[in-house]
């Protein structure tokens, strides 16, 4: 439940999520900052806009003393010019590439011995036609 968006929870699930997050402060704190992160990205409409709201995230962050959510706080001030191009490339992200390249990772490890490079390179341009998962 606390990985789940809370829009998208039964009401049976959102009053046991209540339930819980009063229960264990940190992680009712941790699924509060996780929604705010959330709504930046639904809600900020330029670069501004994200910058002004990930800098209070991460203030709010170091203020609640929770370990992972400082770290978290220290990767998106050290990333922030990176994260911000969202909004400054009409909001393309890289996420296509990324699937490509896990992919690549993947026919790497299933082509270990491979001895032909060209056979490997071959098999990278038909990745697109590749099913990663087998049929259950």
């Amino acid at each position: 439940m606390f990985l789940r968006n809370e829009e998208s929870l039964s009401d049976d699930s959102a009053s046991e999520l209540a339930a819980l997050k009063s229960l264990f402060e940190d992680l009712g704190v941790a699924t509060f900052m996780k929604e705010c992160l959330r709504k930046i990205y639904s809600l900020a409409e330029d670069e501004y806009m994200a910058e002004t709201a990930f800098q209070y995230w991460c203030k709010l962050a170091d203020e609640s003393e929770i370990p992972c959510l400082m770290t978290m706080a220290k990767t998106i001030r050290r990333n922030l010019n990176g994260i911000l191009a969202y909004w400054g490339k009409e909001k393309l992200t890289s996420a296509g590439m990324e699937g490509f390249n896990n992919k690549v990772r993947w026919l790497i490890r299933q082509a270990y011995g491979y001895r032909d490079d060209e056979y490997f390179k071959l098999k990278v341009f038909d990745l697109p036609n590749i099913r990663m998962s087998k049929e259950l």
